[in-house]
């Protein structure tokens, strides 16, 4: 969504766009003259519950005539090369990992009209080919079949709902397909996804997520800001820092400003040296240059005029009445209201090459954020302010200090348990699991911690060791929970001593006692939920929720059957088991340690079966029994290397399965190798990128403008001013579809005045705007105002401009 910020003391004008992706203009006025629907295709993966009946095949998945199903498109029409074009910029980045999932003939799409061939043959690749130009030429109810399944606006909807958010970059590469391959529309345009050094994906305004405000606050005030209620943020795939997720809205504002407020205060109580002079005696003098170092490093960059002015008027009106204490204390707090500090921007100024250079301080945060999850220090600022941060040698130099930096001990250690989906506290029965004290979970916690410092420190930091490591951490109490020997030797500063697991049947991240219990159920281990986690997590293949109403519930406990017996029914259940092959599998596998990690030869009773394998992986396929087998398969397996790198990246951008990100993550694997793919390795290659210091421009401008795309690409960080508005407009609304939950409309605003004017309109929309295209949006009370972006800011007389938006309710 393109949403505008504005802080409680920046100007009401001063606002912050969250970029649209390049091309916008032109594609959705393309799309609206050709009558497609604005969704991506790439149909269900997979369920991770315990039934699958009817998950796919039958009529509902056939796009029969009766669902309004028309054969119209012509496999005859379309660009010459359309084949070279799927396999760059479809098969090979998006659907050759995610839909063969289930579109082979053993899979659950078996029975419908995309069924893939896996083989890698060029025979295969025509096959392919063909299958989906097929469902791009069906059409139901006048959109394609192959962009209106996966929406869930199809006539019998979709089994596996809407799996690609609207207007995705995934999704526009399918809407050019469709275009391509049935109209022989946008032939001209050959972007080919795995391209070397490209420039890639749109950059979004990043928030700030809560464990990076607790961090910032931390460093840049000295205090601890864990206990504050805040905003909470949303969870993409165990990420918490997801750029499209982090909104603030509603309430949040006023939690935010209550918490700012509430900190500026304490800081004036004890300001130690924040405050240049004695509170008690300061001037505006001390004001200043209060503000010259706090300003600097709460917005990240240099201050303008416009910052300087702005702060020291808020200073000097609130010192009228409450002196100067109160005056910086207003000054602290509006800025940490302010978007400069809550928000990152990645703006940079225009290239020769129309694309966008990151100026250096926004490198600078992005470095600090990705490897610290805090703000830069000193250092970092000031190599951003001399122009010394331009060059990979000097980011690559930077990064080896950063990592060396005990700072980077919780950032690194925060990506792994995002990771490793370890942010939730396990829930357990203790009536199953007595010993599982809180002593004992917090020792588990440590022991997490305590490893994967030691792994950056002291070890290689390769996904190798992570994999295979004969060595873990343990206090007393953990040992003895884990049966093994007492730990001798000295403690770290958590208390937690490293010991040897030669013989132990432990090894590496697999048989942490976080990720064992993590993943596995209150009172019982969990095939179903280990399985998923190694499918999605560690190999970077994603599987859908099951459908909606389907009992997913465990097996009933039985006294007469282990746990993989209960849970093998799903694989033997005709309707599941091409589903829970893909994941009970892989479980199976880690069936010799329990609900709470600890390890066992039977299970109540019954001896324990821990062999495994692994399906449908793309270059990770075979049998093994137990976790060190499987640990060994995953430190060698080409998938779980690049899943490695795709989720630095997913972390590191803050952004989520885009062709773009799969495709920087197979070429980063492959220019490091097995032997040299550690984190500090995947982190410097991901800075050195083009994507992190260069971005592309937002919009196509106007064809009829002389002005560079994207806008001001100025550095001051102040907005231009404001256009002259006309209120003489007309406004006609058009819903173009509506579905469970939402819908979409297309407005075209008409210039009825005598002169060019900059329009501005105000609208009433039945929930939260999800998207917009062609416009700004921004709410408040009156409704949702949308205003023009640079191309078509304003409309001559007698001309209209058009935009669009999707709600959800």
């Amino acid at each position: 969504m393109n949403t505008q910020t504005t802080g409680p003391l920046d100007k009401a004008d001063a606002s912050v766009s969250r970029p649209l992706p390049p091309g916008d203009a032109p594609r959705r006025t393309l799309t609206r003259r050709l009558s497609y629907a604005l969704v991506l295709s790439c149909v269900a993966l997979g369920a991770a519950g315990a039934g699958c009946t009817g998950l796919f095949g039958g009529a509902g998945d056939d796009d029969s005539e009766t669902n309004g199903g028309d054969d119209t498109g012509s496999l005859d029409s379309g660009c010459a090369d359309n084949i070279e074009f799927f396999e760059a910029n479809l098969w090979g980045p998006i659907m050759s990992s995610k839909c063969t999932v289930c579109h082979t003939d053993s899979g659950l799409a078996k029975g419908t009209r995309m069924v893939f061939d896996t083989s890698g043959t060029d025979e295969a690749l025509q096959a392919n080919f063909e299958a989906v130009r097929s469902m791009a030429a069906l059409q139901v109810n006048g959109e394609s079949a192959l962009l209106l399944r996966p929406s869930g606006r199809h006539p019998d909807g979709h089994a596996g709902g809407a799996l690609i958010p609207f207007q995705s970059d995934d999704y526009v590469v399918f809407e050019k397909f469709v275009n391509r391959v049935n109209l022989g529309v946008g032939c001209e345009e050959q972007p080919t996804a795995c391209e070397p050094n490209m420039v890639s994906g749109r950059r979004v305004l990043r928030r700030m997520s809560r464990v990076e405000f607790d961090r910032t606050v931390a460093d840049l005030l000295g205090l601890d800001t864990t206990g504050y209620i805040l905003p909470t943020d949303a969870n993409v795939e165990g990420f918490d820092n997801n750029a499209e997720a982090l909104l603030y809205a509603g309430t949040d504002v006023q939690l935010m400003r209550d918490a700012a407020e509430d900190i500026a205060a304490r800081v004036i109580e004890a300001p130690g040296s924040l405050v240049p002079c004695e509170v008690a005696t300061g001037d505006d003098a001390c004001a200043t240059e209060f503000f010259e170092g706090f300003g600097r490093r709460a917005f990240r960059r240099p201050l303008t005029q416009d910052d300087r002015a702005r702060y020291m008027e808020l200073y000097r009106s609130v010192k009228a009445d409450e002196g100067f204490a109160g005056g910086v204390q207003a000054m602290i707090a509006a800025a940490l209201q302010s978007p400069y500090f809550l928000y990152r921007p990645e703006i940079g100024a225009v290239a020769a090459d129309g694309t966008y250079q990151l100026l250096p301080h926004e490198i600078a945060s992005q470095l600090s954020y990705m490897i610290w999850s805090s703000m830069p220090d000193d250092e970092l600022l000031s190599k951003a302010e001399s122009g010394e941060l331009a060059t990979p040698a000097v980011i690559s130099a930077e990064v080896d200090r950063m990592m060396q930096d005990p700072r980077a001990d919780a950032g690194v250690l925060r990506f792994f348990r995002t990771w490793l989906q370890l942010n939730g506290k396990p829930s357990k029965d203790m009536a199953a699991y007595p010993e599982y004290t809180e002593a004992v979970r917090q020792a588990i916690e440590k022991e997490t911690a305590a490893f994967v410092r030691h792994l950056i420190r002291e070890g290689s930091g390769s996904l190798s060791e992570m994999y295979t490591a004969n060595y873990s951490y343990v206090n007393q109490e953990l040992a003895s929970f884990y049966g093994l020997e007492a730990p001798g030797g000295g403690a770290d500063q958590d208390g937690m001593t490293r010991v040897d697991l030669t013989g132990s049947n432990r090894m590496g991240i697999l048989t942490l006692g976080s990720v064992l219990s993590t993943h596995a159920h209150a009172a019982e281990s969990s095939p179903v939920h280990r399985g998923k986690f190694v499918r999605e997590q560690l190999l970077c293949q994603p599987l859908p929720p099951p459908p909606a109403g389907l009992d997913v519930k465990p097996p009933q406990p039985d006294p007469t059957k282990s746990t993989r017996e209960r849970f093998a029914e799903h694989s033997n259940n005709e309707a599941c088991g091409s589903c829970h092959s893909l994941i009970d599998g892989i479980g199976f596998g880690f069936e010799h340690f329990d609900g709470v990690g600890r390890y066992r030869d039977n299970d109540d009773g019954h001896p324990v079966d821990a062999s495994g394998n692994i399906v449908g992986a793309p270059s990770t396929s075979g049998t093994f029994d137990g976790t060190g087998e499987l640990a060994q398969m995953l430190a060698q397996s080409p998938d779980a290397q690049a899943c490695f790198t795709l989720q630095w990246l997913r972390f590191g951008f803050g952004a989520m399965d885009q062709s773009e990100l799969s495709c920087m993550a197979e070429q980063i694997t492959g220019q490091l190798g097995p032997e040299n793919l550690t984190v500090a390795g995947v982190i410097k290659a991901i800075a050195q990128s083009p994507r992190f210091t260069r971005r592309l421009a937002e919009v196509v401008t106007d064809p009829g403008s002389s002005e560079e795309p994207g806008g001001d690409s100025g550095s001051s960080g102040t907005d231009n001013p404001p256009l002259p508005t006309n209120a003489d407009f007309d406004v006609e609304e058009k819903v173009d579809s509506v579905w469970d939950g939402g819908g979409c409309k297309s407005v075209t605003v008409t210039n009825l005045g005598e002169t060019k004017a900059a329009w501005e309109v105000t609208l009433q929309v039945d929930g939260t705007p999800s998207d917009v295209w062609n416009a700004v949006a921004e709410a408040g009370n009156a409704g949702v105002k949308f205003t023009g972006v640079e191309w078509n800011a304003q409309i001559e007389k007698n001309q209209s401009a058009s935009f669009g938006f999707c709600w959800r309710e």
